[in-house]
């Protein structure tokens, strides 16, 4: 399975770092922390997509629940880790 890593800030247009911004924003993030390698980090490899995938999120997961949204995010990765998926 192929690994994919967290981009680096500086390998993005100028359009493509308009988007990632203005989803850090919305995330309560930084670029810098939007791009550690976490599920978001690694969905803005493609920041039209992350974007897209973002506000579908915040309309299905992230602000309904008792569960913080950190904790929901930790709960994928850790599912992710029993797969052995390798993002």
């Amino acid at each position: 399975m192929t690994t994919l890593r967290a981009p680096r800030r500086e390998a993005f247009s100028a359009e493509d770092g308009e988007i990632l911004e203005r989803v850090a924003k919305r995330m309560g993030r930084s670029v810098e922390e939007l791009l550690r390698p976490s599920i978001f980090g690694v969905q803005a490899h493609w920041p039209a997509w992350l974007e897209a995938n973002f506000d579908h999120s915040l309309a299905t997961y992230l602000l309904h629940g008792a569960l913080p949204p950190l904790t929901k995010e930790a709960m994928h990765v850790a599912v992710s880790m029993t797969n052995r998926c390798e993002h």
